[in-house]
């Protein structure tokens, strides 16, 4: 008998609407019920309401830190377990939504579930990448803790380390898919883990998620006082280091140095509200940076969503996606949808994306202005950019790969 069902375990689900940054894993759970709800599949969700009166709120679990994280992992991932083994294996499929933060995989194996797991981060990716800088790479991170594990030397990292290879490792060996969003993650998991055979893993970009309803009574330029002349650049996503934003407002410095600054004025809006471990000391450090900028007037309206955020989209000139460590670019696709050509910096999700006929990717550690320059410069060639953006994102639907995951699942 082929499952008919789904139990979507999603640890940072069940908080839609409350304007909370949790990333991009909480926008596609939320994407992902809309969507299966509208086709009539079958799906519940598991988030962590399951813990009943020791649930956090979602701004109290966007607040924790390490210490306080990994307890919440490890209680999530005992009582979604628990709730799973209550459903019959024969008529029900496991959706598992967050790694570290995931749940008893060998135990679901061994029930008989079949269990697809999506991967909106790799983690161990993102600690070579953010807190390593490069020095080693994810592959040779795994590499290194398989080699610590047998010594039995693991026992004695940090709890959150922990969590974070051993639930990795765990996902890539019990689940019967893994869905990545990108091909380069894609290639990066099978490096650091040789033993997963490569059929396992899919490659499912998300796409273009749908559009917001307009709002006409929404004034952007009246509100914040935006001169009609003004280039508007727009940078959109969680207030987070690897997210870059920093990187940004240095190069938009060495503009101001290079003599190069158009006469009219730029305004940059870096929308987003400061996340997780490293938010609010992110956020210090952007304004500290945005504070030295003479020519560019830069705004933090915070955390947008829904009518709001696209006004901000139909506001601006140009899309900036300066992201050190991206797995795909939710908001990268909606730019594109918006019809805004984007710049941005290299990482697996804009290599996933980008294309020349609608923005330019520049390659990691080397200065955004420039292309920025060239492209408000040109007003031809940002306009059909533009254009070019909108086909790409249209063609490339949500619908259509929500379709494909539940096929994985079901069958």
């Amino acid at each position: 008998m082929s499952p008919r069902r789904i139990l979507y375990l999603a640890a940072h689900g069940g908080f839609a609407g409350q304007g909370i940054p949790l990333g991009g894993g909480a926008a596609v759970s939320e994407m992902l019920l809309a969507e299966w709800s509208r086709c009539g599949v079958d799906v519940e969700m598991v988030a962590p309401s399951v813990l009943g009166g020791t649930a956090p709120g979602g701004r109290e679990l966007v607040e924790y830190n390490e210490r306080q994280y990994a307890a919440f992992c490890d209680a999530f991932r005992e009582a979604s377990t628990a709730e799973a083994l209550r459903h019959d294996p024969a008529t029900t499929s496991i959706l598992v939504n967050d790694i570290s933060e995931g749940p008893d995989f060998a135990r679901l194996r061994a029930a008989g579930f079949r269990v697809v797991t999506v991967y909106h981060v790799d983690v161990v990716a993102y600690i070579a990448a953010i807190y390593l800088r490069g020095v080693a790479g994810p592959a040779a991170l795994a590499r290194l803790w398989e080699r610590l594990r047998a010594l039995g030397a693991g026992r004695i990292a940090p709890r959150i380390l922990r969590l974070i290879f051993e639930q990795q490792r765990a996902s890539l060996a019990h689940s019967d898919a893994v869905v990545v969003p990108s091909a380069a993650m894609k290639e990066i998991l099978l490096a650091g883990y040789a033993d997963t055979p490569a059929e396992r893993i899919h490659v499912v970009p998300w796409g273009a998620p749908p559009e917001a309803a307009a709002d006409p009574a929404i004034d952007l330029r009246r509100e914040y006082g935006v001169p009609g002349e003004a280039r508007v650049l727009l940078c959109l996503s969680r207030i987070s280091p690897e997210k870059g934003q920093d990187a940004l407002l240095e190069s938009l410095l060495d503009w101001e140095g290079s003599g190069r600054m158009p006469a009219r004025p730029v305004w940059l809006f870096i929308c987003g509200e400061a996340a997780f471990m490293h938010g609010r000391r992110h956020m210090e450090r952007l304004r500290a940076l945005a504070s030295r900028l003479k020519r560019v007037r830069v705004v933090f309206p915070g955390y947008v969503a829904g009518a709001r955020k696209r006004a901000f989209f139909e506001m601006a000139d140009l899309y900036v996606f300066p992201s050190r460590h991206e797995s795909y670019g939710l908001t990268l696709m909606e730019a594109l949808q918006a019809g805004l050509p984007a710049v941005c910096a290299e990482s697996a999700g804009s290599r996933e994306i980008m294309a020349p006929e609608f923005g330019v990717t520049v390659p990691a550690g080397r200065p955004l202005w420039p292309a920025i320059a060239g492209l408000l410069e040109d007003d031809g060639r940002r306009v059909a950019m533009g254009r070019a953006a909108g086909e790409f994102a249209r063609a490339r639907p949500f619908a259509a790969s929500a379709a494909r995951l539940a096929e994985l699942l079901l069958g």
